[in-house]
């Protein structure tokens, strides 16, 4: 049985890239804001209260953020290469 998966850039549509190019930019825009403002949080909880298990959290989900960063690009280099801007 063939399982439905994430199909590379280069595999969608015109279309589909378009929608996934939106989609990407959202997702890392939102993203970045909340990854921020717990950036700043766990900082403020180190500064107050000392080292604790909150001071090591922004390093815990910096690969999701770098992860949303690269798969934008990608989907941005793919726009650029099909002359869609």
């Amino acid at each position: 049985m063939k399982s439905k998966g994430i199909k590379p850039a280069a595999e969608l549509t015109d279309k589909e890239l378009l929608k996934n190019v939106k989609l990407t930019k959202s997702v890392l825009i939102s993203f970045s804001v909340i990854f921020v403002l717990l950036l700043a949080t766990c900082l403020y909880i180190t500064v107050t209260k000392g080292f604790g298990v909150f001071s090591v959290l922004p390093l815990t989900f910096f690969p999701i953020l770098a992860t949303n960063i690269i798969a934008h690009r990608k989907m941005g280099d793919e726009v650029k290469k099909r002359n869609l801007v």
